[in-house]
């Protein structure tokens, strides 16, 4: 259909409706010019001797009310009384574009119809009150006259600019009870400023709003801390919506997410979202917040920047399952503050988080940018703490059903020399707890070969073996790597207050501090008890008599014992020495030998020895030779010189009365006697001559 044939249409169809004072004269599009339309201005459309210029509000359907246009500069209350008489419940648009010489807005306005258009002019609007959007109105929109306002510096370069300089807050929309829901609001190209606004002034306020619709608006607050810039309350349901190509700057608090138990800021998106925090000489003002998310649930912000903030990001207690991908940080103090009761929140981010820029007390939070982790598998992951604490990181196995699940890591390598090949080389993990008790293990798959391994119960409790295997021939070896400590090892008790049991130090010296139990397969043999300051035994425990073979004593004698019938044998194999037994004297002459048997069995002692008993029992068997060590010892012999004595000098002195014998050498002919006084024995011949006699003197020289 063409234009001329549409508007005959159009026109007979306004004709025959009720309409609104502003309509009630019909506008003459004949290219002569029309008389002035009677009643309240409308549209007067202007003529230059052709064709009559378009106005595009006569061609739509949609009720178009053009404002009136204030001679004071106050257009709040023209937009007041075109917003009246809208007709419910279609709405309309509400078209003050022409008001360019609007300076103010100084009535209290509340939209109370649906589907209402606000186009607002190209002009700097110094806004007293506030523009509210009552409580379950559905669908406002307003729309300003250029991108941001005009300019993203000051909003003032030929855009819409709206100056609320009053104390509360300069839109709001929604219930402040929190009773219903308003779904429905869009607010585009403008700038909307408080510099002059109170301490505590709120630029843009939501409470219990969805469907919102927020696309290249500039909000500027007053560089200082208790002003904010856009309240989502979800407080009873949920307040939310979408949020494109706009910009907060120098508000305490540039975007604020909050509710309680009852409803929060949730579902919204914001895309290329750009934040700028009050500062001072180009660093942040104490108390200066990015976004406060206190309490939301699965809001995503992408892309965008935040900046020049005291804290950058916080997330609330009742902050959950929110998405940050590619905001970036720069120059805050703090970058995300996660609190208690914060959970499966998730930022994804290039560039770094600083250092002590973060803290997390919530719970299942991931936080990941470039610098702390690398996924290319070229240089490796590297994982980089945000604070000095002790961290635990949580791996939950199995979906709830009763089972103890395992988590495993298998790697595989290259064959050697065997491009294109692969084999299976370790398994790193957890086994199933099928059993009574599960397993962490290095498995060696080349070797078939469990390398180390550690188990546990299924349950509390039990007797678990940890162990530590090497292969083939090879040694388990401790502290064997070049570098290692010179600490040597210790085997400690275990149990509530641990203490040594074994050491061997650096240099080989070991200590036990129990007994040694030597088995024979599965029979107890022997045992070596040391552990004890008043005896140190080897006991024959499998013995048909258990009895202890070997007894040493601290400052006194030591035992040796043999069993049953059996001697104690010294040197009794083929590998023994063939030099015999020493018993030396100890102390001071532990060099002196006082008692001592040779290879051969002839034995030699430095003192006296007792054979028997004074009580009569034992003897001596001599096999052989009574032999004296050195001449004159107990016998000796002299020569009578044509007398009838001669004397032998003894190596000891009798203090006693020995008994003597004496006797002729050769052929006996000569009765002799003799007698002994100190080491001197004296024999006497019954007449004289000059023999030679023999004495032997038996008795106790001590």
């Amino acid at each position: 259909m063409k234009l001329h044939q549409v508007l005959p249409l159009l026109l007979t169809m306004l004709a025959s409706t009720h309409a609104p004072a502003q309509f009630a004269t019909t506008i003459n599009d004949n290219s002569t010019t029309p008389a002035a339309p009677t009643g309240a201005v409308n549209v007067v459309p202007q003529n230059d001797g052709g064709r009559p210029t378009v106005n595009v509000t006569h061609y739509v359907l949609y009720p178009t009310i053009q404002v009136n246009c204030p001679v004071s500069g106050d257009l709040s209350a023209p937009v007041n009384a075109a917003i009246g008489i809208l007709a419910s419940p279609a709405g309309g648009i509400v078209d003050a574009r022409r008001c360019q010489g609007a300076t103010a807005w100084s009535t209290a306005i509340t939209v109370n119809e649906a589907n209402t258009t606000l186009l607002l002019p190209c002009a700097s609007l110094t806004a007293s009150q506030t523009l509210s959007i009552a409580p379950g109105v559905r669908n406002v929109t307003i729309h300003g006259c250029a991108y941001q306002g005009g300019s993203a510096g000051s909003g003032t370069n030929g855009g819409t600019v709206w100056n609320y300089t009053g104390s509360g807050t300069a839109i709001h929309v929604g219930d402040a009870t929190h009773a219903v829901n308003t779904v429905g609001f869009a607010l585009t190209d403008m700038a909307l400023t408080t510099p002059s606004a109170g301490s505590t002034a709120t630029a843009l306020l939501f409470d219990r709003v969805q469907e919102i619709d927020i696309e290249r608006v500039y909000f500027i607050g007053n560089n200082g801390t208790g002003q904010t810039g856009i309240t989502l309350d979800g407080t009873g349901n949920y307040s939310g919506g979408s949020f494109q190509s706009f910009r907060l700057s120098n508000f305490g608090t540039a975007l604020l997410m909050t509710g309680n138990g009852t409803g929060a800021a949730n579902a919204s998106t914001f895309t290329r979202m750009h934040l700028n925090c009050p500062t001072s000489g180009g660093s942040p003002i104490s108390g200066g917040i990015g976004v406060n998310l206190a309490y939301g649930d699965g809001n995503t912000f992408v892309g965008g920047d935040i900046e020049g903030c005291d804290s950058m990001l916080i997330l609330g207690a009742g902050a959950t399952n929110n998405t940050f991908n590619g905001v970036r940080n720069e120059n805050s103090n703090s970058q995300v503050s996660a609190a208690a009761g914060s959970q499966y929140n998730l930022w994804l981010a290039a560039g770094t988080l600083f250092t002590g820029q973060l803290t997390d007390a919530g719970t299942h939070n991931s936080f990941v940018d470039s610098f702390h982790r690398g996924w290319n598998n070229l240089n490796g992951d590297l994982w980089r703490s945000q604070a000095d604490a002790t961290l635990t990181n949580h791996t939950y196995l199995g979906i709830g059903l009763g089972n103890v699940r395992g988590l495993q890591t298998e790697f595989t390598t290259d064959v050697p020399g065997s491009a294109g090949n692969y084999q299976n080389a370790w398994i790193i993990g957890l086994t199933d707890g099928a059993g009574s008790s599960q397993e962490y293990y290095i498995q060696d798959v080349l070797n078939s070969l469990p390398r180390f391994g550690i188990q546990q119960g299924t349950t509390a409790g039990g007797n678990w073996q940890s162990f530590l295997n090497s292969t083939g021939t090879a040694t388990v070896c401790f502290n064997c790597s070049t570098g290692a400590s010179t600490g040597g090892v210790v085997i400690s008790t275990g149990g509530a207050t641990p203490t040594t049991a074994a050491s061997i130090d650096g240099s080989g010296n070991l200590t036990t501090y129990g007994v040694h139990n030597f088995y024979s397969g599965t029979t107890h043999a022997w045992s070596w008890n040391c552990a004890s300051l008043t005896v140190c035994a080897l006991r024959n425990d499998s013995a048909t008599t258990p009895a202890n073979v070997f007894r040493a004593f601290p400052n006194a004698g030591t035992e040796i014992d043999s069993q049953a019938t059996s001697a104690v044998a010294i040197n009794n194999t083929s590998t023994a020495g063939t030099g015999g037994l020493i018993v030396y004297q100890g102390g001071a002459n532990s060099g002196v030998t006082a008692w001592g048997v040779n290879g051969s069995g002839v034995w030699s002692s430095a003192g006296s020895g007792t054979v028997g008993s004074a009580s009569g029992t034992g003897s001596l068997a001599i096999g052989n030779h009574l032999n004296q060590i050195a001449t004159d010892d107990y016998a000796g012999a002299c020569t009578m010189t044509g007398g009838t004595t001669c004397t032998v000098n003894l190596q000891h002195s009798y203090s006693q009365t020995p008994l003597c014998f004496a006797q002729e050498q050769g052929a006996t002919g000569i009765d002799a006697w003799c007698s002994v006084v100190s080491n001197n024995a004296t024999i006497t011949a019954a007449s004289a001559n000059s023999k030679t006699f023999a004495a032997l003197v038996i008795g106790n020289p001590n």
